[in-house]
């Protein structure tokens, strides 16, 4: 091999060494037979290159006489990487919350379903196991091994059985859901005309879902979700997760609706509900509405009227209030006085802490002592254990004052078409009442003030 051959030719190593690059640099037609392919492929080997080397393109490279431009002339074999074994579910473990607008401008409430319903033998799961991957080798022969791949271990719940295709069936007829990472079947209680007098009553431990109304003067609850497929009247209605109400809330000034969770309705008129969650709907006419997040009304000719709303982050609504002033209040964000009771809060926690403190140490000098009073020592226990609960008590409200502190961090009140004079508004405690008609507007509290910016649909397109 001619030495001189170095001069001529570039050979770069890719870092990872998967990949080698020759550079030919342009010569006179004298150097030309210094050129050699097998003088190449002689110097790639010393510099260790022993895999995927292409001899073909070298030589392609000086009989086009390819100059100053960088051929890859060898590559490694890449290393293919595994997955982890993973559960394909055969339901929506993750529904969407929010019901979909349709064309028309209307919100779709009938293919919201926060029951997925399944009969026994339904496949619900199938696993997947872990694919190990295979090994990579560089240009220098060196082995590249995938990164360890982990299996999961079987899905716990109730509700279905493994098959002998190693496959999730469901046992039972009723709701699949995937809950804090349990598979669970659960039992819905279907009522398949309307709760009234006939059927009386319903106290259920579960899932409800009520083909027809719940009649006025019922008392309906369910520890889990309320799906009813026509209206609720005048009538009491608890949920203990999430409640869709698909013909919406007539209540004649007497129904009363919660759900812990998120509540959907298409109208709400003349009810007092409330929602650990978000409310959403068409219209809210002449109602009384609470939500511990937002309340959301959705449709082309959305509208809130009348009554009093109550959220902590956010209420928006396309119209706000009406020609006729009809008395519309909005309340959203913290007030003052939330914030004062969380410090007093503090204070009070720090204090009962500090006491108990104190008794733990006694109780350790007594624990020393030989001759110990028991009477006094036993009342030191007492007290511990009075003061823990007191502390755990404390703890966990300002943990949920906190929590509501950082929902409303930043509240507003959203009309993205129209808002009425008459309407008043509080955010933070801060009252308004709008003097003046407005078009897409949103209102936040700034200091000692409530101030107002236009809307833009971008900034919502959550």
């Amino acid at each position: 091999m001619d030495k001189n051959i170095k001069n001529i030719i570039d050979i770069d190593i890719s870092e990872d060494l998967m990949s080698v690059a020759l550079c030919l640099k342009p010569i006179t037609a004298d150097d030309k037979e210094l050129l050699n392919s097998d003088d190449i492929m002689t110097l790639v080997a010393e510099m260790g290159v022993v895999v995927g080397v292409r001899k073909d393109k070298v030589d392609w490279m000086i009989t086009d006489e390819i100059y100053n431009e960088y051929v890859v002339i060898a590559r490694g074999v890449e290393v293919t990487e595994g997955n982890d074994g993973h559960y394909e579910f055969k339901f929506n473990p993750n529904p969407s919350k929010k019901p979909k607008l349709l064309e028309s401008g209307a919100v779709d409430y009938y293919n919201l379903n926060l029951i997925n319903s399944v009969e026994i033998g339904t496949e619900l799961a199938e696993y997947i196991p872990r694919d190990e991957g295979s090994n990579g080798i560089n240009v220098k022969g060196q082995v590249i091994h995938p990164k360890k791949t982990k299996d999961l271990p079987p899905l716990r719940g109730n509700g279905f059985n493994i098959g002998e295709d190693g496959k999730y069936y469901a046992t039972i007829a009723g709701k699949v859901e995937l809950n804090m990472g349990q598979l669970q079947v659960l039992p819905i209680f279907t009522v398949t005309g309307d709760v009234d007098l006939s059927t009386g009553n319903i106290d259920f431990k579960g899932d409800l879902e009520v083909m027809g109304s719940i009649k006025a003067g019922m008392i309906v609850k369910a520890t889990g979700n309320i799906t009813v497929n026509k209206r609720i009247e005048a009538a009491v209605v608890s949920a203990g997760k999430e409640l869709l109400v698909r013909g919406g809330i007539l209540g004649g000034g007497k129904a009363d609706v919660s759900a812990v969770g998120n509540l959907f309705a298409q109208f709400i008129e003349n009810a007092n509900v409330s929602s650990g969650g978000s409310v959403q709907s068409d219209a809210i006419v002449n109602s009384y509405v609470t939500a511990y997040k937002d309340v959301n009304i959705y449709g082309k000719t959305s509208t809130i009227v009348g009554g009093s709303l109550k959220a902590n982050r956010r209420v928006r609504t396309k119209t706000l209030g009406s020609e006729t002033c009809v008395k519309t209040v909005i309340e959203v964000g913290i007030e003052e006085s939330v914030n004062n009771t969380l410090k007093e809060l503090y204070g009070e926690l720090h204090e009962e802490e500090k006491e108990l403190d104190k008794i733990e140490r006694a109780i350790d000098l007594y624990k020393d002592k030989k001759d110990v009073d028991q009477k006094l020592y036993m009342q030191l226990v007492r007290t511990k254990i009075e003061k823990s609960a007191e502390i755990s008590r404390l703890r966990s409200l300002y943990d949920q004052i906190n929590r509501r502190i950082e929902v409303g961090k930043y509240a507003e009140v959203v009309v993205e078409k129209r808002v009425y004079p008459g309407v008043r508004l509080l955010i933070d405690g801060k009252a308004m009442i709008v003097e003046n008609e407005y078009e897409e507007i949103v209102f936040k509290r700034k200091g000692d003030k409530i101030l107002s910016k236009r809307y833009i649909e971008e900034d919502y397109d959550e």
